[in-house]
Formats: structure tokens, sequence, C-alpha cells
């Protein structure tokens, strides 16, 4: 009985410690992997989480494309890859279903200039009266170098 107790608490402690969901930003307090800024902006950032659980949190999108094509982590080894809703603070989306707006308009922290959304619609009422346009995670992808 005791043998079987200790085996469930270490199981229990092991898929704790790795799990790949994405972790809420605490703001003030984190820091960008790729540009070590400090992660302060709740509409805007992106985040990386590993099959292993270890997540990379980035305070603009631009940064976290940076460093994915850095190639220091291989995409096989990415479990998500998320971006912070623009409109709601610590609300991740799936980057493959995130809708992008781009402008000069908007004022990321370092200075990429798109922010992610839920939805066309939310993008396209952000866009309504501001010079930009939309883009998909792979349009926004191959634009940042």
């Amino acid at each position: 009985m005791k043998t079987a107790m200790i085996t469930a608490l270490i199981s229990l402690l092991v898929f704790a410690s790795c799990s790949t969901q994405v972790e809420p930003f605490k703001y003030g307090t984190d820091i960008c992997y790729n540009c070590k800024m400090g992660i302060i902006d709740p509409k805007f950032g992106g985040e990386l989480v590993t099959k292993k659980g270890k997540n990379y949190k980035f305070d603009d999108v631009g940064c976290m494309v940076r460093y994915l094509k850095s190639g220091l982590l291989e995409q096989k080894d990415i479990a998500q890859t998320a971006v912070i809703n623009f409109e709601k603070q610590n609300d991740f989306i799936n980057v493959n279903k995130a809708i992008f707006a781009a402008s000069d308009a908007i004022r990321s922290p370092m200075n990429f200039n798109a922010a992610a959304f839920s939805s066309k619609d939310a993008a396209d009422k952000f866009l309504a009266d501001k010079p930009g346009k939309e883009l998909n995670w792979n349009e926004l992808y191959n634009k940042i170098e």
C-alpha cells in the first residue's frame, strides 16, 4: 500500500511539472526570452511551450518570430505557439487561429506593430479607421526578418 502511494505521488509530480499549457504572464516580473525586456503591456506578447513543458515568453510577437527563426528551438519540440489577444489580458490564442492586424497605428513593445485578434470581425473593427492590413500567422511570420 505504501509503495503504491509513493508511486502515485511521484507520477503526479512528474506529470504536473510537464504541463504543455501556456502560463499567464506576470506583468512587470516576466522577461522576454528574446530581447530580455520586461513584459509589461497586456495587449501584446506570445508564448512557446515545449513538449517537455518549458515556457518561453515574449513581449512582442516579433520577438517570438525572431526566436523561432533563430533555430535554437526545433519546431518538432514545440507543443504550443500562442499569442495574446489584443482585446483581453492573458487570453492566449493559437497562432494558427489568430488574425493579426499590422499597422503603424499599433505601438507594440518592440515596434513590430502587429496585434492578435481572436476573429476576423474583431480585426476588421480595429482596422476600420486605421491604415494597415490583416495577416494570418504564416504571412506575419514571413514578413518579420
